[in-house]
């Protein structure tokens, strides 16, 4: 079984080199046929106003719905995790499987990008946040699982891990350990 990696734009290739340290095979998803025998899913960064435009002729995120709710490892980063969110993004509805209000840009836009030491999983290290989304609030089934400061920047539901950064740019051991089991068991994510 793969992981598979939403690949319509963002960071994706990014997302793979962060798979092939840990020896697992991926394929890129662009479309319905890409969806057989995967059995966890990354949603990368990137702009996701256009990855909304480009699939929506398919129905892509509608079947990726579905494969998420059935309990697949999911992860999103960055614009990965507006879309896994129950926000709306510019009139579209996104997918809705984290109860969450994400505000887009929440960070600064692209020349106010910084890296920061985050505290993710009972380690800490120094990540990217570029035009990084905040969470704004969260639902009482989700559980924060990662911290800029005092503020929340990675939350947990169930199967589903949502990040305001990009873990995949730095590729620190604990970040791919971290990775390698919750591919594997989906729920090893921790909490402070």
């Amino acid at each position: 079984m793969k992981t598979g990696i939403l690949a319509l734009q963002g960071s994706f290739h990014e997302h793979s080199e962060s798979l092939k340290l840990i020896d697992k095979d991926y394929i890129f998803i662009r479309s319905l046929k890409d969806l057989n025998q995967i059995d966890s899913l990354i949603f990368p960064g990137g702009e996701s106003t256009a990855m909304m435009k480009i699939q929506e002729n398919e129905n892509l995120f509608l079947n990726l719905k579905e494969l998420i709710e059935s309990g697949i490892p999911t992860l999103g980063t960055c614009a990965g995790l507006i879309i896994l969110s129950n926000q709306s993004v510019e009139g579209n509805r996104p997918l809705g499987v984290i109860d969450c209000l994400i505000e887009r840009n929440g960070y600064g836009r692209q020349n106010q990008s910084f890296e920061a030491t985050v505290t993710f999983d009972n380690f800490t290290g120094e990540y990217c946040f570029i035009r990084a989304p905040k969470i704004i609030s969260y639902g009482s089934v989700v559980e924060p699982i990662a911290f800029f400061g005092d503020e929340i920047v990675g939350i947990r539901h169930n199967n589903i891990v949502g990040l305001s950064f990009h873990p995949e740019l730095t590729n620190d051991e604990h970040y791919i350990n971290w990775l390698k089991v919750f591919l594997e068991k989906g729920f090893h994510v921790g909490t402070l």
